[in-house]
């Protein structure tokens, strides 16, 4: 996602001092179905999934590419380029999908035209070799990666998991730690049926009222959120039984360690707030029927509420719970913490437009670049809404098209690779199959 040569929408841009690199924050990847747009956005998440759990999808002895016979012994390989904590990284594994077989994997730090390999493997035989800058005096990492070797997992998982204090004794590692934490903290990857990770924000009143807001603004009909307690029965009675259990772990844990901290006594103004301070336990938990929001409180009990709705209809406010809203809201709640959330984000999002209306996803999008301008976020997401397409909304490097080679592999390129002109419209030209990567019939092909 860095930038082009484009000239204009120069507030669509992240400029990264520390690397001089300049970014866009927005892309757009439109193309006909078959085209591999998913499965980009599905390479993306097995990459991460692997570096944070240490384990491929259970599907992976099938996810080979299988458009040649010969490429099921042979490694898929993934590279990524990101930012984390002020360095530029390229990290690259490569996997044999069909035995789970790591045969390389490396961490590079990049600084100007300084390329520094921090660790690398070079074949499934070969152990791993690191960069003076990260060993250490009494090169405890090259210990730790021999006992790693046989358990199948990627190094930056395995140097992140069950080490002890490794890191704070050996600070000179840190960039390892750092490299991980951007997996975990600031790549995000959604799917349409899924929640975003930050549903959490909704713990905090100054947020839920900002929720509130924008659905009003976006024409749900939702005029405010309210929250209406309920019993711990009516929470726990849909959730899977692994889920009762992690919750009822947690506040098992979490009760007698609150009971013996100082907690501030709550104010007038804090009353009606859904996390009366931030020092309170507070978890939320979301399904396709409900919100709850769990909260410890100052009587030193857990509180349990469900989310409503509230609509004006007829001049008659009603409640609905989640499961009433239509797919159109359920698919917009999820998108607006993108819009509230403070933190560093990249998210790689499939079908920004799914239950949708048209007018609605461009609302977001200019939302988004109006709420983007002085934050470090990022977003990259496929869609088939063409309206997007508008020189008057995006820039020409912020859309991409994926079309199909003869073979059946994916090609990518943006429209700055095609040196559209400001002229164009663009929409009609991506239509009008200018550029390939929409659906062609037989009848067209006659004509």
């Amino acid at each position: 996602m860095e930038s082009g040569r484009v000239t204009k929408k120069l507030d669509h841009l992240l400029a990264d001092q520390n690397t001089g690199k300049s970014l866009l924050k927005f892309s757009a990847m439109y193309g006909k179905n078959g085209a591999g747009k998913t499965n980009f956005i599905r390479s993306v998440s097995v990459l991460r999934n692997f570096i944070l759990t240490g384990k491929l999808p259970q599907r992976a002895p099938i996810l080979w590419c299988r458009i040649q016979d010969e490429n099921e012994t042979r490694p898929t390989d993934f590279e990524i380029e990101f930012i984390a904590d002020d360095r530029l990284f390229r990290y690259r594994i490569s996997i044999i999908f069909s035995t789970g077989v790591i045969t390389n994997e490396e961490l590079i730090s990049i600084s100007g035209n300084r390329h520094t390999k921090l660790f690398y493997k070079e074949n499934s035989e070969s152990p791993y070799v690191f960069h003076h800058s990260v060993k250490g005096k009494n090169s405890d990492i090259e210990v730790l990666s021999r006992s790693f070797d046989m358990n199948g997992a990627p190094f930056l998982f395995s140097i992140n998991h069950n080490t002890g204090g490794f890191f704070n004794a050996n600070p000179q590692a840190s960039p390892l730690q750092k490299a991980f934490l951007w997996f975990k903290d600031t790549l995000e990857v959604i799917f349409p049926d899924q929640p975003i990770q930050e549903t959490s924000l909704l713990r905090y009143k100054v947020c839920k009222d900002e929720f509130s807001k924008l659905l009003k603004e976006f024409d749900t009909g939702i005029e405010e959120i309210k929250l209406e307690p309920v019993s711990k029965e009516k929470v726990f009675e849909n959730l899977d039984l692994r889920i009762q259990q992690k919750l009822n772990l947690e506040m098992a844990l979490i009760s007698p360690f609150m009971q013996i901290v100082n907690l501030p006594p709550r104010n007038e103004q804090q009353k009606d707030s859904l996390l009366p301070n931030e020092n309170f336990y507070s978890t939320v938990i979301r399904n396709r029927q409900n919100i709850f929001i769990i909260t410890f409180e100052k009587d030193n009990t857990f509180h349990f509420y469900v989310m409503k709705f509230v609509h004006n209809i007829g001049r008659k406010k009603i409640e609905f719970s989640m499961e009433s809203e239509s797919d159109g809201t359920h698919r917009l709640f999820q998108l607006l913490e993108i819009l509230i959330s403070k933190k560093e984000k990249v998210y790689i999002m499939d079908e920004i437009s799914r239950s949708l209306h048209p007018k609605l996803t461009i609302q977001f999008v200019k939302k988004y670049f109006s709420n983007a301008k002085d934050r470090r976020i990022q977003l990259a997401t496929t869609t088939h809404e063409s309206r997007i397409m508008s020189h008057d909304i995006v820039r020409r490097d912020e859309i991409w098209i994926a079309d199909t080679n003869e073979n059946g592999s994916t090609k990518l390129f943006s429209l700055e690779d095609k040196q559209v002109r400001i002229d164009k419209v663009l929409d009609q030209n991506y239509m009008d199959n200018v550029w390939g990567g929409v659906p062609v019939f037989e009848d067209e092909e006659d004509a």
